[in-house]
């Protein structure tokens, strides 16, 4: 599957940017669970603490009412009364009744009676003078007398049911104090309907209360009318929250249950009233608070997500666009096609490489027009013709091909021009060596019909010496004549011996010839190979030369066997012409020992007589001597003959290079 940058990009960038966003929404989540957590848990615990604040609010001002009634100088001043046997005979009774009524209009909302307690006479009288006495209500019995007594202060007794009007009332009593003992008791009878009706108006979340329990564990105030007036431990609370609540604990969002039903509690324990208050949220809106909080963390987090991907698609795209763009460019200027445009827009990266890809295209323009010369020039060179100008101002690495093209040029001008003066002297030694060849062939034909009548000569002079036994008696008539041919034998020896060192100088020019043959052979194969290697060099444009160049080191070569060869047979021709002169200065000394022995012949015939069997012996070696030295020189002949047409032939081969190298146009050396 082919993946294209921009999806690159995206999964590049979105990837990273939603593992990111979720490890952070996840951190975050669970830092705004616990911060909403603690919020919620901070607010429970503050209403609670509010609830706690209203309570004592409520009933410190009753409290403070009942304190300024035992204070006041009316009720200590009946109080102490001690000769009063009834509360009546007190002098300040009246005044006391009339106080008491003053309190309960005072508060009349929420104080349902203001009492005296006599503790000298036993009576307790109400702020409508209706009476109780001991005979009636044992006071031992009752909190509101035991409470004071016992802590000798203002206190509060555990709620219970008004009989009258069935409302919850809790009684405030303080002591009025007499030298240390308790002389009276001042009370008030307060409903707590104002007391619940203001709990029930603090709000803890959308479903949460307040729960006022009071020391005797008995729950004042509850949004459920049935659980009022029951106590804690029949409330059915959870095992944790009954526990904490009956050992008057504060607690923090405490998650516990009654009735099966799950809550979060904090429970504030005022010390001087012995009342608890509990604060309750139910769990399901607890937590909905904290899944609410973390859901919209977490829809904002996807928000955020799907925003920045598509900023970061809508940044990919304007990214990939030109990227495109240019991607065809570059696909067309791949195919060859370089009349392409492309108009960079911006300042970015990618307009620059845009105008880069420009700045490539007209540069390749240039580098076609320098290719179009290149290959202009390399078909001429094809052509062999060698003069060209590059016109173009080559930059980069062409400036190099240029360099390379100009010392091509004048390599193979150079080349090829001592080529062509190679072949010159090729030829023209070649023709020397046709002609010498020519001349020695001459030579030899000459010398091969001077050693035949040389043959000719001896042969005659063995019939004579065979003949001369018979003929001795003719000897002396015929010894001048004899003398005489003799002599001309003589002369004719000379002769030979003269022709013959001919024959060996001429041996020797020959295979001095013959070595500048292979001198130049070599030579000329040596040029080949070096037009060989330029024409590698050179490359296609080269391989007509390199034709040529293997033409020629070929001729060169069979130029050079050839020479050998010749060289070969000249040497041995010269060896045979040596032994030949040897064997003729030989015949030349006998000959003239002949002649010399002619003018001895008159007094030795008899002694000729007996020599001509010798000499007809020695006629019979020279004999054998000539017939080699014909045969060496029939062989020098050949030999020249085969030399002349070598040479004819490299001759012709030297004109053909000529011709070849005259296709060629070659650059003057500038």
């Amino acid at each position: 599957m082919k993946i294209g940058i921009t999806q690159k990009l995206l999964l590049g960038i979105i990837i990273p940017l939603v593992l990111v966003q979720c490890v952070i929404g996840v951190l975050l989540s669970f830092q705004v669970s616990n911060s909403v957590s603690m919020m919620m848990t901070e607010n429970l615990t503050a209403q609670a603490r509010a609830g706690a604040e209203q309570t004592d609010a409520f009933l410190a001002k009753y409290f403070g009412a009942v304190d300024a009634l035992c204070q006041s100088r009316v009720a200590i001043g009946v109080a102490t009364d001690q000769i009063k046997t009834t509360i009546d005979e007190a002098a300040d009774f009246p005044s006391l009744l009339t106080e008491l009524r003053s309190m309960q209009q005072e508060y009349q909302d929420s104080v349902l009676n203001v009492f005296y307690a006599d503790v000298h006479t036993g009576e307790l009288v109400y702020q409508d003078n209706s009476r109780v006495t001991t005979a009636d209500v044992d006071f031992n019995t009752r909190e509101w007398y035991t409470n004071p007594r016992d802590r000798q202060q203002t206190s509060i007794t555990s709620a219970y049911v008004d009989t009258g009007t069935q409302q919850m009332v809790v009684t405030i009593s303080g002591p009025i104090m007499a030298n240390g003992q308790m002389v009276g008791v001042m009370g008030i009878d307060v409903s707590l309907d104002e007391l619940n009706q203001s709990l029930s108006a603090i709000v803890i979340g959308d479903t949460g209360y307040i729960t006022l329990i009071d020391s005797a564990k008995m729950i004042l105030s509850h949004p459920d009318d049935s659980v009022v007036g029951s106590y804690v431990e029949d409330a059915q609370y959870s095992q944790n929250m009954e526990e904490a609540l009956l050992a008057n604990q504060d607690v923090t969002a405490m998650a516990y249950t009654r009735q099966g039903n799950p809550y979060y509690g904090s429970a504030v324990y005022m010390s001087d009233l012995g009342y608890e208050v509990l604060g309750v949220l139910p769990a399901a809106e607890f937590d909905g608070h904290i899944s609410s909080t973390v859901g919209m963390v977490v829809i904002g987090f996807v928000a955020c997500t799907i925003l920045v991907a598509a900023i970061v698609a809508l940044l990919a795209i304007s990214i990939a666009r030109p990227l495109k763009v240019l991607t065809r460019v570059a696909e067309r200027l791949a195919d060859g096609e370089l009349d392409v445009d492309y108009e960079a827009k911006g300042h970015d990266e990618v307009a620059q490489l845009g105008k880069s890809t420009t700045r490539i295209v007209d540069r390749l323009k240039v580098y076609i027009q320098y290719i179009d010369e290149i290959s202009a020039v390399l078909d001429q060179m094809s052509h062999g013709d060698l003069v060209f100008q590059l016109t173009h101002d080559y930059k980069g690495e062409f400036a190099r091909l240029k360099d390379a093209l100009l010392r091509i040029q004048r390599n193979m001008s150079d080349t090829l021009s001592s080529i062509a003066q190679s072949a010159i002297q090729v030829n023209m030694g070649a023709e020397q060596i046709a002609s010498g060849a020519q001349a020695l062939a001459q030579g030899a034909t000459e010398q091969a019909s001077s050693v035949q009548t040389l043959s000719d000569t001896v042969q005659e002079l063995d019939e004579k010496v065979s003949h001369g036994a018979e003929q001795a008696g003719q000897v002396i008539d015929r010894l001048n004549e004899v003398k005489d041919q003799v002599g001309v034998s003589n002369g004719q020896m000379q002769d030979m011996l003269v022709a013959m060192g001919d024959i060996s100088r001429h041996s020797s020019d020959i295979g001095k010839i013959i070595k500048t043959i292979d001198d130049i052979a070599f030579q000329t194969n040596i040029l080949a190979l070096n037009a060989a290697v330029e024409a590698a060099r050179a490359g296609e444009a080269g391989k007509g030369f390199a034709v040529v160049a293997d033409e020629v080191r070929s001729l060169a070569g069979k130029s050079a066997a050839a020479a050998k060869e010749t060289n070969d047979l000249i040497a041995r021709s010269v060896e045979a012409v040596k032994r030949g002169e040897e064997i003729a200065r030989s015949t030349a000394q006998t000959l003239g020992n002949a002649a010399s022995s002619a003018d001895e012949v008159v007094s030795a015939v008899e002694k000729v007589t007996r020599d001509y069997q010798d000499q007809a012996a020695h006629l019979k070696d020279i004999s054998t001597g000539v017939d080699q030295i014909s045969t060496v020189v029939q062989t020098n002949s050949a030999t020249a003959e085969e030399s002349a047409a070598a040479s004819q032939e490299l001759a012709g081969q030297a004109s053909s290079m000529q011709s070849q190298i005259a296709l060629f146009h070659l650059a003057t050396a500038a």
